[in-house]
């Protein structure tokens, strides 16, 4: 089945998958080829995306899954980071540095 995994800035995914997994506000969801046409909500978490050859991990930030009637998948994430390019060093230094700018407006003009 034809799977697109987009923001409003960056394409993720694009090409033929098995089986796309997701979360939902009531749990994982699967789907997988002749799926009926289906809208949800999906919730922040892991999204996998099986092909023949591998596996895809997306960091998901939240968004829509939307299986069309032929069966093509569409998921449009508010944000999302695929697995390798998880650098959890360069997150921490980001989060202190927020932290940072926080403390000192806080300080300053709270």
């Amino acid at each position: 089945m034809q799977c697109q995994i987009r923001s409003a800035d960056r394409t993720f995914f694009d090409g033929e998958a098995t089986m796309v997994v997701a979360r939902s506000s009531r749990g994982e969801f699967a789907v997988m080829e002749d799926h009926a046409p289906l809208l949800a909500s999906i919730q922040s978490g892991p999204l996998r995306v099986k092909t023949s050859e591998q596996e895809r991990i997306f960091a998901c930030f939240g968004g829509s899954l939307r299986v069309s009637a032929d069966a093509a998948v569409t998921v449009l994430v508010e944000d999302a980071v695929p697995l390798e390019e998880i650098d959890l060093s360069t997150l921490a230094d980001e989060a202190e540095d927020r932290r940072a700018v926080l403390q000192h407006v806080k300080e300053n003009h709270g």
